[in-house]
């Protein structure tokens, strides 16, 4: 029967929580799910990314005790720790901003909200009072153990930016092995007056990792929210972002860079609603897609009435680097107010010949050459992250050449 083993799993966690009102808000939650189950491909939304499959899978609660190779903690920032979907704080710097997010707060129609809401163990509750600045970036570290192999995980997160306040956090989702697991993880921000957050998410998961993110903010007048999301690994990813321009004169960027590995799935929707006037957007997508690779970007502006002077701009570009490679773009408008500036594109292509040949004439060799010219192209997005450890990480990562010599090179094709 469709989604047995969620329901085995969820009357696991409530026996463990007693008669308590947690118990039933997860209850209702569940059963919520029960009701609406995953999306389908029949709803536009979910047209490329078929969540099917899931609802006859065999997904446990991790067991206690799962343990995971910690990377090398970034420079200059707080690092928290979760295994397993459990915070772990031995290995976390710190403990603070670590909280149990309420579950009662989910749409009717969604069904993965629900079925996270039912499940969610604690994460992020990262508030800060009118005009306090976090010191340091804070890195949220998820990790995946060996041992919770056909496992799920799900957490809530909140970050709550007072009149004035500032922070940086960073969210990275990493898995060594590649074994079958499913992980949704759901955001809530809310920025104050004059509030400003840098907010970066990093995806490398395995071949065999689902991993299921929302990210859902509010600003309030004279916010500024910059977001760069960052998809270099394997498995089957969705990552929803969804960003309201609730007072005069918002500002958001959502940038991102999709380097999915062979045979991944990654799909990345947007959505930015300008709801007052004077707000600004900048929306700017790249992807690099490979041999048996499915990336899908879906973005929408929408500008409500009396949301005048709005300034939006959107754009996404890909590279196809193999004929097994597929990608589907969609930028897409809806303009209720006329005074406003507002633009968007996508473009499709394949790496230059001409470039290839002219890098490969100066003596360099052919991987090398191609290797170059993506790491230009990539470029656009990357050079939006700020914070200089996470930079030098990203770019391991991605293993790119860093030779200034041959970025000459490029700045002369250029």
């Amino acid at each position: 029967m469709k989604l047995e083993a969620y329901r085995k799993a969820f009357e696991q966690l409530a026996a463990g929580l007693g008669d308590t009102p947690s118990r039933d808000s997860r209850r209702a939650q569940f059963e919520r799910f029960a009701a609406v189950g995953f999306p389908s491909k029949r709803e536009e939304d979910w047209r490329y990314t078929d969540l099917a499959s899931l609802s006859e899978k065999q997904f446990a609660l991790p067991a206690d005790g799962g343990d995971a190779l910690i990377p090398q903690a970034l420079a200059d920032s707080q690092q928290l720790v979760f295994v397993d979907g459990r915070f772990d704080a031995a290995r976390s710097s710190t403990q603070q901003h670590i909280g149990n997010i309420a579950t009662t707060e989910t749409a009717d129609d969604d069904g993965l909200a629900a079925l996270n809401a039912a499940f969610a163990s604690p994460g992020l509750d990262l508030q800060l009072a009118a005009g306090q600045v976090l010191a340091q970036p804070l890195h949220l570290l998820f990790l995946g153990s060996g041992s919770a192999t056909g496992t799920m995980t799900h957490q809530r997160h909140r970050i709550v930016l007072g009149s004035g306040a500032s922070a940086s956090v960073i969210l990275e989702f990493a898995r060594d092995s590649a074994d079958e697991r499913l992980a949704t993880h759901t955001l809530s921000i809310e920025l104050g007056a004059n509030a400003s957050l840098r907010l970066y998410r990093l995806q490398r998961e395995s071949a065999g990792a689902t991993l299921l993110t929302r990210i859902d903010a509010r600003l309030d007048r004279d916010s500024r929210l910059r977001a760069l999301c960052l998809d270099a690994g394997g498995g089957f990813v969705r990552h929803d972002c969804n960003v309201t321009l609730a007072a005069p004169g918002c500002e958001a960027e959502v940038h991102g860079l999709y380097v999915p590995q062979p045979r991944a799935h990654v799909d990345n929707h947007t959505r930015i609603v300008h709801a007052a006037p004077h707000g600004r957007s900048r929306e700017h997508f790249r992807g690099i897609v490979g041999e048996r690779t499915r990336a899908v970007f879906s973005g929408k502006v929408v500008v409500q009435p009396g949301a005048q002077k709005t300034d939006s701009e959107q754009r996404i570009a890909n590279l196809l680097l193999s004929k097994r490679a597929e990608v589907n773009a969609k930028p897409d408008l809806e303009i209720y107010a006329d005074d406003v500036k507002c633009a968007h594109g996508a473009t499709v292509g394949q790496l230059d010949e001409t470039a290839l040949a002219y890098l490969r004439s100066r003596g360099i060799d052919a991987a090398t050459a191609k290797a170059l010219l993506l790491r230009a192209f990539a470029l656009e997005i990357l050079d939006h992250v700020e914070f200089a450890p996470l930079r030098r990480h990203i770019e391991d990562i991605l293993d790119f050449p860093d030779d200034p010599e041959l970025d000459r090179l490029i700045e002369a094709i250029a």
